[in-house]
Order: structure tokens, then C-alpha cells, then sequence
């Protein structure tokens, strides 16, 4: 488990990000999954933190800061609800007085139990790529024992109980989900969950497979259309925000928890080496001991850390 950043998102402001589970375990493999492919594919909660060391750390994390993030986010190398004391740990944090985010694939909300552990946070962010089934099972590869009919009543019952801010996000692949009829029942599917934002985003760091590419732009423009005729609010994410990472004590350790999540562009990366008076060659030596690995797309070079 570990804490990091904070990180500037989009949806979220100064997000300082909490890693929860052990690397790479989700219920999917989607195709352009910016952290690689899915070491440890699990359908079934279990037991992944310890709630009191989760608060700890953020607490001991928050107190190195010069002002408090804008929010708490569960966004793991995996899936967040995977973590069956995911519900514990939320309570756990709300007394700390900022909101508490959670990013997920929704791919689990048909679970009860699933759905009441995120009932309490804040925000919560719910991917939806697809609602037909070969489609589905193509761009984000699930479990095989997951259903997709189950996983949209999930998601309906979550967003008819749920209080807080709730946000969708689809991610657009060329030649996957991209076709008009598909983008017109995703788009009539998430309004009827009435989110208060509903985002479409495109693979812009380096995918889980190479041959992951966005859209073209007419079809991005069409896209926009189709759902902004149903759903109030849409957003199109374009383009990577910077990440915003702040000066740390211990700024190569903070690195490297945040590359594990969030990988950055070779610039951040060495501004942030350079804003933190790190050795210049600092990424060199991190390269060389096998520490993080870069991954080229789109012509931008893109680096993340490796798990031992």
C-alpha cells in the first residue's frame, strides 16, 4: 500500500492518490491501459490493505504537505473495489475533512456488498466503454466470469442510491467502440445514470497494446454530438494536463510511487528531478537498474515503474 503525490487530474483538482492493492491485480486487461497488461485478473473481493495503515499513511503523508489536497483518490495499479476493506478505509479517512475520490471500472457493482463500500465516498468515477457484449469483452478484456448485463444493472443501482458526485468516463479506441451505433447506446446508457459529468478520453500515454490508437477527429467531433444531445455535461479529454507534482522530502521515493500509477512524459519527469535537486542523471540510473522503463506513443516517450 502505498500513498502519492498529489498529482493534478482534471476531474478531481490536487489529487493526492492512494495505492492500494498489489500491482497489476484487476478484474480487466483493457487494451490501452496506460500502466501495461494485467498481471493478476481476479473477479472476487477479498481482503488487500489494512485500513489503519492506509489512514496512517495518508495522515503521515498530508502532514509533509504545504496545503491540503483538493481530494483523497483510491486509484490503484488495479481495481480499487477489488479491496474488500475499501468501504473501512473510506470511513476511516472521512474525519480528515477532505473528499474522498474513488476511480473505477464498475465491472463489480452487481455485487451488493461491492456497492455499499463506495457509497460513502465523495466521488466516484465509473468507466463505461461499452454496453454491447463483443464489444465489451474486445476493449476491456474482463474476467471470464464477469457478465456485462449484470455489470449495467450494477451500475444503475449504484447511480439510483448513490449521493455523491458521480462521474462516468469512456474511453474512446479507434476501431473499438468508436462506431456511431455504439456511441449512441453508451450515450443513452450513461444518461440514463444521470451523472453530474459524464468524459470521454483517449489513449494519449503509451497503451497496453501498441496498436492502440484514438479516433479520428471527425468521428471525436461526432462523438461529442451524440452525447451531448442526451447528457447535460460532456467533457472531452484531448490532451494530458500536466501532472503538477509537488516538492517532496523524499522526492525519489515519491517518484517512483507515482511513476507505479501514473506515468509521466519525459519533461515532467525531469523537471520534477531537476525542481527536486536530484543528480541530472538521475533518470539514466533509474533506466540502468531496471527501476523504470520507458515505453514510446505517438511519438512521446513515456515512463512508469517496474515491478520486482
Amino acid at each position: 500500500m502505498e500513498v502519492f503525490g498529489p498529482v493534478q487530474s482534471r476531474r478531481f483538482g490536487s489529487s493526492l492518490g492512494i495505492n492500494h492493492l498489489p500491482p497489476k491485480v484487476c478484474s480487466y486487461a483493457c487494451v490501452y491501459c496506460q500502466l501495461g497488461r494485467t498481471d493478476t485478473l481476479r473477479d472476487r473481493p477479498r481482503a488487500y490493505s489494512d485500513p489503519q495503515a492506509v489512514y496512517s499513511a495518508v495522515r503521515e503523508n498530508l502532514a509533509t504537505l504545504p496545503n491540503p489536497p483538493d481530494t483523497l483518490t483510491f486509484v490503484s495499479n488495479g481495481e480499487p473495489t477489488l479491496d474488500t476493506y475499501l468501504g473501512e478505509s473510506i470511513d476511516m479517512l472521512k474525519p480528515l475533512g477532505i473528499p474522498i475520490a474513488v476511480i473505477s471500472n464498475a465491472s463489480l457493482l452487481w455485487r451488493a456488498e461491492v456497492r455499499d463500500n463506495i457509497l460513502c465516498a465523495d466521488i466516484v468515477s465509473l468507466k463505461v466503454d461499452a454496453v454491447t457484449e463483443v464489444i465489451w469483452r474486445r476493449i476491456n478484456r474482463p474476467h471470464g466470469r464477469l457478465e456485462l448485463a449484470a455489470l449495467l444493472r450494477g451500475l444503475q443501482d449504484f447511480s439510483g442510491s448513490f449521493n455523491g458526485r458521480l462521474l462516468t468516463e469512456t474511453m474512446l479506441v479507434r476501431g473499438m467502440n468508436d462506431a456511431i451505433t455504439e456511441l449512441q447506446a453508451i450515450a443513452a446508457f450513461i444518461a440514463s445514470l444521470q451523472p453530474q459529468t459524464a468524459y470521454l478520453a483517449l489513449p494519449l500515454r503509451a497503451p497496453a497494446e501498441s496498436w492502440v490508437i484514438p479516433p479520428t477527429r471527425n468521428t471525436l467531433l461526432q462523438a461529442n454530438q451524440i452525447f451531448s444531445k442526451v447528457i447535460p455535461n460532456v467533457k472531452m479529454m484531448v490532451d494530458l494536463p500536466e501532472s503538477g507534482m509537488v516538492a517532496s522530502a523524499d522526492p525519489l521515493r515519491s517518484l517512483l510511487r507515482t511513476l507505479k500509477v501514473h506515468p509521466l512524459r519525459e519533461k515532467e519527469l525531469r523537471a520534477f528531478i531537476k525542481n527536486n535537486h536530484l543528480p541530472p542523471d538521475t533518470l539514466e540510473k533509474l533506466l540502468a537498474q531496471n527501476r523504470v522503463r520507458m515505453m514510446n506513443y505517438q511519438d512521446e516517450a513515456f515512463y512508469l515503474a517496474v515491478y520486482h
